[in-house]
């Protein structure tokens, strides 16, 4: 349990943090702001996943079908759109090997920083109403 509230506050920073390089990089549009941004957004990703396993041991085998039920719909739905989103953040570090500086876009970094924002809202919507089902079957087991 302590693993994961240190996750959770350490993602709580990095949503922080994120908004605000976004708003550097708008201003400065500088290397240190797009990297910062950048790097960030990855950290954000792998604490994303980190909290997905975490919550992932969190939920109980009560009733067989049920729960199994439970585990594989949410399990489908958070691998799907962390393969998406890893896609899209392996799509554009190809192009940038490509092209260099792609990622020093303006309108890529915005577009980005929304795709990570749904992203993150479609996760831990998937996360509560798991927890939600979880429970719902836990009180009507008793």
């Amino acid at each position: 349990m302590r693993r994961s509230n240190i996750i959770k506050k350490l993602l709580v920073v990095t949503n922080i943090l994120l908004p605000i390089f976004m708003v550097l990089v708008i201003i400065f549009q500088n290397k240190y702001t797009y990297s910062s941004f950048w790097t960030t957004s990855f950290l954000a990703m792998i604490l994303i996943v980190s909290f997905i396993y975490e919550v992932d041991k969190g939920l109980v085998d009560s009733d067989l079908d049920e729960s199994k039920k439970i585990k594989r719909s949410y399990n489908d739905s958070t691998t799907i759109s962390t393969v998406f989103y890893a896609i899209i953040i392996l799509g554009i570090e190809f192009v940038d090997l490509i092209q260099e500086g792609i990622k020093n876009n303006l309108y890529l970094v915005c577009g980005f920083y929304a795709l990570t924002l749904l992203y993150e809202l479609f996760i831990f919507l998937s996360i509560k109403s798991a927890m939600k089902e979880t429970s719902t079957l836990l009180d009507k087991k008793k």
